[in-house]
């Protein structure tokens, strides 16, 4: 008998997992590494800043029908294999869903350096205490995670303050000159003037200077400075250390449609893959569906299905429960020729119910079981 040809899915973000539900059918032996069996849900950054929740609300163990669940840490990645606790495991693709790392380069009192709930609960006692004063809510550089989050925070800090009758001024830096401006002017528009309604002052084409940065100084480059008492930094998103040779200096690496890389068997998905779409978990999905279909072609198995341009949903938050959510796809097909359409509803008390249900279907997809015979995608 012919043993099924083996891939590797590195990483179970919203790519990795996409990669590794879409192979389990076509008879490809799927091995997902990813350290501790547990994945983390990246949008519960804020809740856990801000004390709504434990990090270990956002924690799931990952258990897929179909798929051997390696809990490790990769320590090196080719097309043909994987290093893990220092023994090679080889196998015929390989597909990586690292996300990006970051590089947290300060800390102290006035500082924090957080974009995902491990280092936003170091964050909460910082935000807990700062009851009065300024606080700067500053994006160090591009490209990062969640676009729209950022601006959600300073909302959320911002009405917070004004609810417990707390005198916090609240600022958000942004090195854009204008809030997510590959998506249009509609949703830069909406973000400036719910920032405004919130209380919160932006200022755009502010580019920190690193070095002041780390010393928790909100300094530009041009010296313009923000006197704040408190610092959340979202920190520079740099490379994994499984791509950065691949990366060529960047965070970024470069890929062919199908997700493939420079490196023969080795296709690269999510957030560290080098795009035209934002750093969401919509685009990501469909980067880890497409590489896999890729895989399966490549392997020689039919591969069934096509992935459509990538829709993308999330939520920002407004403070006072208040949510609104941001819609996006791309009806004329993806960029280059394609150009994204977007819809915004809220605010609405209403939608913080649906960022619960998002958060739930992140679960399932993580946890549940394939019928025997049923097609997956």
């Amino acid at each position: 008998m012919t043993e099924a040809p083996t891939v590797v899915v590195v990483g179970a973000g919203p790519a990795g997992v996409a990669a590794a539900r879409r192979l389990r059918t076509d008879g490809v032996a799927v091995r997902l590494a990813v350290p501790g069996g547990r994945s983390t849900y990246l949008a519960g950054t804020l809740d856990v800043a801000l004390g709504a929740a434990p990090p270990s609300h956002f924690v799931q163990p990952v258990t897929l029908t179909g798929v051997e669940l390696v809990p490790e840490l990769v320590e090196e990645l080719r097309g043909d294999g994987v290093r893990v606790a220092g023994s090679w495991h080889a196998c015929d693709r390989v597909i990586a869903a690292p996300g990006l790392a970051l590089e947290r380069t300060g800390a102290g009192s006035s500082a924090a350096w957080m974009w995902d709930p491990s280092s936003a609960e170091a964050a909460a006692p910082l935000v807990r205490a700062c009851t009065s004063g300024t606080v700067a809510v500053v994006v160090s550089s591009l490209p990062y995670r969640c676009p729209p989050a950022p601006y959600g925070l300073a909302m959320r800090l911002a009405r917070r303050a004004r609810d417990r009758g707390e005198e916090v001024r609240v600022v958000l830096t942004t090195p854009e000159l204008r809030p997510l401006a590959m998506l249009g002017e509609q949703l830069g528009t909406f973000l400036l003037d719910a920032c405004a309604a919130a209380g919160v002052e932006v200022r755009v084409g502010f580019a920190p200077d690193p070095e002041a940065l780390a010393r928790g100084v909100v300094q530009a480059e041009d010296g313009e400075r923000v006197g704040c008492d408190l610092a959340l930094v979202v920190p520079r998103h740099v490379a994994s250390p499984l791509l950065v040779d691949l990366a060529g200096g960047g965070s970024l690496v470069p890929v062919g449609p199908s997700f493939a890389s420079a490196e023969p068997g080795l296709f690269v998905v999510g957030d560290a893959a080098a795009t035209p779409f934002p750093r969401a978990a919509d685009p990501a999905i469909r980067s880890g569906v497409l590489a896999a279909e890729a895989v399966l072609a490549s392997l020689g198995l039919e591969s069934g299905t096509q992935a459509a341009p990538p829709g993308a949903e999330c939520f920002v938050g407004h403070g006072s429960g208040a949510y609104s959510r941001i819609r996006m796809d791309y009806p004329d097909g993806p960029p280059p020729d394609g150009h994204p359409r977007v819809g915004i509803d809220g605010q609405s008390t209403e939608l913080a119910g649906a960022f619960e249900d998002a958060l739930r279907a992140w679960r399932v997809v993580r946890s549940d079981p394939l019928p025997p015979g049923t097609p997956d995608s």
